[in-house]
């Protein structure tokens, strides 16, 4: 395919957890139908109110469970009543009685599920172990509370540029020129280290004249495949969940934390309003950037990287690894 016009081959999701959606979006009454890695998937929550991920298409004939319903715990299919327990048993076949005995066949095709730290997690993109892994959050990175804001939404680009985006700092003073003092283009120092799976950056953009150590600092720690903690400032914090829709699209949901405020009422309204700002008028900035670079995909063999995407460089080392690990990844 001719890389020049942006097109390329599908890229690769290594098997592991991924926020699927937002807790408070699934409720008890309906089912919540979502694509994520390229897969549809409908999300339930059963009589305990405990959430479950499947395929979307009823193994009777292919409908979306998505459109269904959900009665005493059990998701029903919207087009013949077929009903489905948490571990995706049929349970119930309205056409043919109720001593009929489903086949094993129509059984769903279930995916290990947590719920933590506001989010409903998946193990999505190839087989699960035995064993499954931790999930990738950072231990320092905002909960959900009353005096947090959250948003939510897709960009039209692929999971690659989205999180090469989301790590780099030094973009900042040309991206956003509009919302930066002049002079700030300089990354100095700027740090990155890798602990078991999870990318710890910490950076100064100061003016070329300035000693290093002063202007802005960020902090942005990353873990894989799509987790961030970002330190905007000493009072403003953020967690955001980046995960692949389809090969072309990323599903994005932050939290903002204002710190430090007294009255819970005002910490979220200065969270309200940083949250509005950043998703009104940086993100889209950075959404228009990592959508229109060529190839469409991010690698480390797509551009000449430098000392200061050191944190992609670690990404991308950690993502080749995870798909080397990883038989069948898709």
């Amino acid at each position: 395919m001719n890389e020049a016009t942006g097109s390329e081959h599908a890229e690769q999701w290594a098997a592991h957890w991924y926020a699927v959606a937002r807790s408070p979006a699934l409720g008890t009454g309906r089912p919540l139908g979502i694509q994520r890695l390229g897969r549809r998937l409908v999300l339930w929550r059963d009589a305990a109110g405990e959430a479950h991920c499947a395929d979307a298409a009823c193994p009777h004939r292919g409908a979306d469970l998505g459109l269904g319903r959900v009665r005493q715990g059990a998701l029903e299919c919207p087009y013949h009543g077929f009903r489905y327990d948490g571990g995706g048993a049929c349970l119930a076949m309205p056409c043919e009685g109720r001593d009929a005995k489903p086949s094993r066949g129509l059984a769903l095709r279930m995916h290990p599920v947590r719920e933590a730290h506001g989010f409903i997690w998946a193990w999505l993109g190839g087989r699960a172990p035995v064993s499954l892994p931790a999930l990738p959050w950072l231990a320092d990175a905002p909960e959900p509370d009353s005096s947090s804001a959250a948003v939510e939404e897709v960009w039209n680009a692929r999971f690659t540029r989205v999180m090469e985006g989301m790590m780099d700092l030094h973009h900042f003073p040309f991206a956003h020129r509009r919302y930066v003092p002049p002079g700030y283009t300089r990354l100095d120092p700027y740090e990155v280290h890798v602990d078991a799976g999870a990318i710890r950056t910490v950076g100064w953009l100061r003016k070329e004249t300035r000693p290093p150590g002063t202007g802005f600092r960020f902090a942005i720690d990353v873990g894989y495949p799509g987790v961030l903690h970002l330190r905007f400032t000493p009072r403003l914090v953020a967690a955001v969940v980046c995960t692949p829709v389809d090969a072309e699209h990323t599903w994005i949901a932050a939290r903002f934390r204002q710190q430090y405020v007294r009255l819970p009422g005002l910490r979220w309204l200065a969270a309200r309003l940083a949250i509005a700002f950043e998703f009104r008028f940086i993100q889209p900035d950075d959404s228009r950037m990592v959508r229109s670079s060529l190839p469409r995909s991010g690698a480390l063999t797509h551009g000449t990287l430098i000392r200061a995407d050191r944190a992609i460089v670690a990404w991308h080392q950690l993502h080749r690894a995870a798909l080397g690990d990883t038989p069948g990844a898709s």
